[in-house]
């Protein structure tokens, strides 16, 4: 409601209020998009939710018979232009400086995102009957979409992450929530969000040192998903499989993502190369982890012991 009393008082009406709903026309509606964008208020996609709004209204009065001829706010060039945002992406070789910025009960929480692709609500709806580490699976029992997914393989490094948590925490009933804060309750969505901006401000020092390029600190939980799909491809994995294990009913992302990610490991080198080779072994499921040199992450260093209980 909000949605449509903003495009409707703040934009449409003010322009179209005096005219009758059989004298909108193509141009009329060109008119409008050209006042919009000298205006400069409002973006350009801003401005095609206007023209949405209007294209409806226009629909309602065809199925009314009010007016008798094809809708003037619909089609493509009606649109304005949208340039396509940057996106904000974790890439590969930055994958292990982010883990290993976060303490231990954190990092597993970032490393269940980047290794399995889960929502944020997927996430913190995990309950330890959910994983089968014997198996490198988890299930996931609610989805945002309809198509959801049922079960998500994981690779290697997210296994040893995920051992680790259950042989240090306190609560592991099968009932019980995966993912729980200091008061033992489930992890909210600002905590999750705020463990990775700390996380990404402390890994940009290291990656900076480095000469690797920072993690914006636009990422969010959800872009993590991007980073999933990257890595998977990144790791020869077949793009139906990587639609069906994120979740993604658009084959079409998932195809994108893999045009960009399988030829980047060609472009790099020295430090660059080295820090993406450590996230593809961090990656590799079952056995069939290559010899690609792998680096130590803290989690190795410091928790063997919790490690092999």
């Amino acid at each position: 409601m909000a949605a449509y009393k903003w495009a409707l008082e703040l934009h449409l009406l003010p322009f179209f209020a005096g005219e009758r709903l059989d004298a909108i026309t193509p141009a009329l509606v060109d008119r409008y998009k050209a006042e919009k964008l000298r205006e400069g208020r409002i973006a350009a996609d801003a401005i095609n939710k206007t023209l949405k709004v209007l294209a409806m209204i226009i629909d309602q009065a065809i199925e009314y018979e009010i007016i008798d001829r094809a809708n003037p706010a619909r089609g493509r060039k009606r649109r304005v232009k949208a340039t396509e945002p940057a996106r904000t992406v974790v890439q590969p070789e930055q994958i292990m400086a982010l883990l290993d910025a976060a303490p231990r009960r954190h990092r597993v929480i970032l490393a269940t995102l980047v290794g399995a692709g889960l929502r944020v609500g997927e996430l913190r709806g995990l309950n330890w009957r959910d994983l089968d580490l014997g198996t490198a699976t988890l299930t996931v029992q609610e989805s945002k979409t309809p198509t959801g997914r049922q079960e998500v393989v994981l690779p290697s490094g997210l296994v040893t992450e995920l051992w680790t948590l259950a042989a240090t925490s306190p609560h592991t009933a099968p009932g019980d929530p995966v993912f729980i804060s200091s008061q033992g309750t489930r992890q909210t969505p600002d905590n999750i969000g705020r463990r990775l901006k700390t996380a990404i401000k402390k890994a940009n020092v290291e990656l900076e040192a480095k000469g690797i390029a920072p993690i914006s600190e636009r990422v969010t939980p959800h872009s993590l998903r991007r980073t999933y799909a990257s890595l998977r491809f990144a790791c020869g994995d077949d793009p139906v499989f990587v639609a069906e294990q994120g979740g993604w009913k658009d084959p079409a992302f998932a195809l994108k993502v893999y045009a960009k990610a399988v030829r980047r490991r060609e472009r790099l080198t020295g430090g660059h190369l080295a820090a993406f080779d450590a996230a593809l072994d961090w990656a590799q499921m079952g056995t069939n982890a290559d010899e690609r040199p792998s680096q130590p992450s803290n989690l190795r260093d410091n928790a063997t012991e919790e490690t092999a209980a």
